[in-house]
């Protein structure tokens, strides 16, 4: 957090209910720089609960944050992608503004559980037959673009990767938009892998001065929402 407010970088913090029920004060001091917004109550995965279980981890998340901020939040992002045409409905019946949970695209040999199909790579309204495609629902889809090929900007990726990998890629080419995507555990030394937690954070903050030097602007999900508007 210190490097994105180092670089003036706008960012939104998808944190999980039991996170902010355990740590609201922490979280509290994070929302004076960053937006919040829901990842699920207990993070299970979307795919493993019933509608009536997806129905109670909204309920009880916007609860409590309603009780924490006086507001609702406007973003959702489901555990590992894991979203569908039910629980886009869900989402949008229980008042939540946008959604960042669709990859649109992903490296060929690849796979990913997240990833199910192509799908816009700008922010766009969904389908109310195809969340996957361009319709007319009121909530607004911001994908997870990554650069060419699908190859994402994401803490798995970026910190085993070398910087001179994503510099190559953004002199062939520079998306008109796209996500960067971490993890608080991709800042942490864990055992038997190859990436330390110092070379991600100096990727990391090589990414964004790249980006910068390539005139890129930064927003949050509610920006985005916002300019969409």
């Amino acid at each position: 957090l210190e490097i994105l407010k180092k670089h003036g970088i706008a960012a939104t913090l998808f944190v999980t209910g039991q996170v902010l029920e355990k740590y609201s004060g922490l979280v509290e001091e994070w929302s004076k720089d960053f937006e919040i917004a829901c990842h699920s109550f207990s993070h299970h995965f979307w795919n493993t609960l019933g509608p009536q279980e997806r129905e109670k981890e909204l309920t009880d998340y916007l609860n409590l944050y309603q009780k924490i901020f006086n507001e609702k939040p406007k973003g959702f992002r489901a555990p590992s992608h894991l979203i569908d045409q039910e629980g886009i409905k869900l989402l949008e019946n229980q008042g939540f503004l946008y959604d960042s949970s669709v990859v649109p695209h992903y490296p060929f040999l690849k796979k990913y559980r997240g990833f199910k199909g192509e799908a816009p790579l700008l922010p766009y309204q969904p389908s109310p037959q195809n969340y996957r495609q361009k319709g007319d629902m009121k909530i607004l889809e911001i994908p997870l673009r990554g650069q060419v090929f699908g190859i994402p900007l994401a803490g798995a990726w970026i910190g085993p990767l070398p910087f001179w990998f994503y510099k190559t890629l953004f002199e062939i080419y520079c998306p008109a938009f796209l996500t960067i995507s971490i993890h608080s555990w991709d800042i942490l030394d864990r055992p038997f892998e190859k990436t330390s937690s110092k070379q991600f954070l100096e990727n990391l903050e090589k990414i964004f001065i790249l980006l910068k030097n390539k005139n890129y602007q930064f927003f949050n999900g509610e920006q985005i929402l916002k300019n969409r508007r």
